[in-house]
């Protein structure tokens, strides 16, 4: 029986700081420490390179410790990509770096360089094997188990692709389905160690324990546990990566599908990463941001200086957290959505200034068929959508912060039972959508999953233009067509003007129909905004005394004008109305189990403003939304 022993932890950028803390007290330090101490083990390592450069900055003697292992061959160290990039979301180029770049670091602090991959997210496409070549890699570490959970592959085995080949080595799903169970809270430590223990005693013919450090931490192991666990699997005569699969047989072949593979993450039906760009519409958005800023940036051709400085943007907005949700949730903490989204911004600055260079207006940023309008002016940028004639981004330039970073993700997800107004799964909530409500319907019981109460526009195509030459002013138009919630046909007009740091909205619904019409009309302003505390408060601005509010869910009437604060920030955000309104406000959050316990991570706070709506035949109503941001 041949066995690997092999580690590895996905923490990633932006995450709380005692998620280091807690990884290295109770994972890493008694699990190197513990190997320093075996004499014959020798173990591979796959460390994401947030975690090693705050281990550098913070605790510099594990990273020393990690450098006298591998140069005395205890430890194998695995290459991956920088930035935790999902390889086969990029092109081929820009994978190349990302495994280049990691192995060049590893190779300078640790005095090895690794031939073997570990795919982050694990996440596979057979492209991999050209991308290895080129890197110079011999092998790559990595599930086979398939959606039913089925381990296709229980030895190692040469892939060929394109007349290239690597060795593939298959993690083993039974350990793994165990720590995946242990992080769950399905069964104890002593649990976990006897049913180990009593699978390697039936001698499997190889059996690489690839170890999620992450589901220990979340299944709230100790120090001591941890090196009771890899003490048992050190009392095997481990073996390194090479001597895994160099034998005096012909090495078998085998062919392993693009996919998404083990469970380091939450996916729920989804076989591959691209399903998720088709059912959820934020990410897709997030991941065409991407691609559109790579194919635009790269045709800048003439200043070098420029050309580094996007480059250097390009490497940074290419990780791939974003659309993981392991036991970390990086997809679901916003502070990792804000880190992509800086760059992005950073990037548009720098192009947008360029006095030799046009940098394009339009763009189809999501890959809808629909063009978006980008708008940068001073202190705001912005992106005006056609699907529903709304803003899909808002940001503060100063603070290269964007509000419109509104998240409603898959039912898989974790849950968002504590919200009263419960949202489409994977629909992008955009700024100054347009709702319409029954007469009969109670604010308070609003939600846009009942549509027999509720006509929302945030999936209708609006006719958009430019109405000005300096692209500060935008026009969105579209018909309802007959609804019973509305009792009739309704034309939105929408009027964006676009200034330093305020958008104004000039709102006209007009009855194109020939019944006179009885409802409720709304405008949406999903924000999310960086704030000290949880619910986000906010300040209710009256002539004679202000009112504040710090309920998670509230309803209010007659309101005319509010105002949040941005504490990290230090920026205030106002809403007005021309004349007053009721407002629906509640914050948006997601209850999920990470390496923290349980946590409940903000998304976003919907504010929408209403109005009732009667108006005969030809009849119209006008109104007007105004959001300002500005420093405190």
């Amino acid at each position: 029986m041949k066995v690997l022993v092999g580690a590895y932890s996905q923490i990633t950028n932006a995450e709380p700081m005692p998620v280091y803390e807690q990884a290295l007290e109770t994972v890493c330090k008694p699990l190197l420490t513990h190997l320093h101490a075996c004499e014959d083990a020798i173990m591979q390592l796959s460390l994401s390179i947030p975690l090693l450069d705050w281990l550098d900055a913070n605790h510099g003697s594990i990273n020393l410790l990690i450098s006298d292992l591998a140069k005395n061959g205890k430890l194998e160290m695995l290459t991956g990509s920088f930035n935790q990039s999902i390889l086969s979301l990029l092109s081929p180029k820009d994978r190349s770096n990302q495994i280049e770049m990691t192995t060049t670091y590893l190779r300078k602090r640790f005095g090895q360089r690794s031939k073997t991959l570990f795919s982050y997210g694990q996440v596979f496409n057979p492209l991999y094997i050209n991308t290895a070549n080129l890197c110079f890699i011999d092998s790559i570490v990595i599930s086979t188990s398939s959606e039913a959970g089925i381990q296709q592959f229980a030895e190692p085995f040469i892939m060929q692709e394109m007349g290239k080949s690597v060795s593939i080595i298959p993690t083993d799903d039974a350990i793994s389905t165990l720590i995946g169970s242990f992080a769950r809270n399905k069964i104890g430590f002593g649990n976990l160690v006897e049913q180990i223990r009593v699978y390697l005693e039936s001698k499997p013919p190889f059996v690489m324990a690839m170890i999620n450090l992450d589901y220990l931490v979340q299944g709230g192991i100790s120090a001591q546990q941890t090196v009771q666990l890899f003490n048992l699997l050190f009392g095997y005569e481990t073996c390194s990566i090479e001597e895994a699969y160099l034998h005096n047989d012909p090495p078998k072949k085998g062919y392993l599908q693009a996919g998404w593979y083990g469970n380091d993450a939450d996916k729920g039906d989804l076989s591959c990463i691209n399903e998720l760009f088709v059912k959820d519409e934020s990410l897709a958005y997030l991941y065409g941001r991407y691609t559109t800023m790579v194919e635009t940036a790269r045709l800048y051709k003439k200043d070098k200086d420029v050309r580094k400085r996007l480059e250097a943007l390009i490497q940074k907005m290419s990780c791939g957290t974003m659309y993981v949700c392991d036991a970390n949730a990086p997809m679901l903490r916003s502070s990792v959505r804000k880190v992509f989204w800086r760059y992005i911004s950073e990037a548009d600055s720098v192009l947008a200034s360029l006095k030799d260079y046009s940098y394009p207006v339009n763009n189809d940023f999501d890959h809808d068929s629909l063009m978006e309008y980008l708008f940068i002016g001073k202190y705001l940028s912005c992106v005006v959508d056609s699907k529903g004639g709304s803003l899909s981004e808002l940001t503060y330039l100063p603070s290269l912060y964007n509000y419109g970073d509104t998240f409603s993700p898959l039912s898989q997800f974790g849950s968002t039972s504590g919200n009263h107004h419960q949202l489409p799964p994977g629909q992008k909530q955009r700024l100054f959508s347009d709702v319409f409500l029954s007469e009969q319907c109670i604010m308070d019981e609003y939600t846009k999953r009942d549509e027999q109460h509720c006509l929302s526009l945030g999936d209708q195509v609006y006719t958009l233009e430019g109405v000005d030459r300096r692209n500060t002013e935008y026009v969105a138009t579209c018909t309802t067509g007959y609804s019973p919630i509305i009792g009739g046909i309704l034309q939105v007009t929408k009027h964006f003007k676009l200034r330093q740091n305020t958008i104004m909205v000039d709102i006209t619904l007009t009855n194109i129909g020939e019944e006179a019409i009885s409802c409720i009309y709304g405008c949406e302003i999903p924000l999310s905004i960086d704030s000290h505390s949880f619910p986000l408060s906010f300040i209710q601005l009256e002539n004679k005394k202000n009112l504040t509010w710090d309920e998670k869910e509230v309803v209010l009437e007659q309101v005319k004008s509010l105002r949040m604060y941005d504490e990290p920030n230090s920026t205030s955000l106002t809403l007005v109305g021309d004349t007053r309104f009721t407002l629906l406000k509640e914050d948006y959050s997601i209850e999920i189990e990470t390496v923290l316990g349980t946590e409940t991570l903000y998304q976003h706070t919907l504010f929408m403003a209403s109005w009732p709506l009667v108006l005969a035949s030809g009849g119209e109503k006008k109104v007007t939304m105004g959001l300002r941001i500005e420093r405190k």
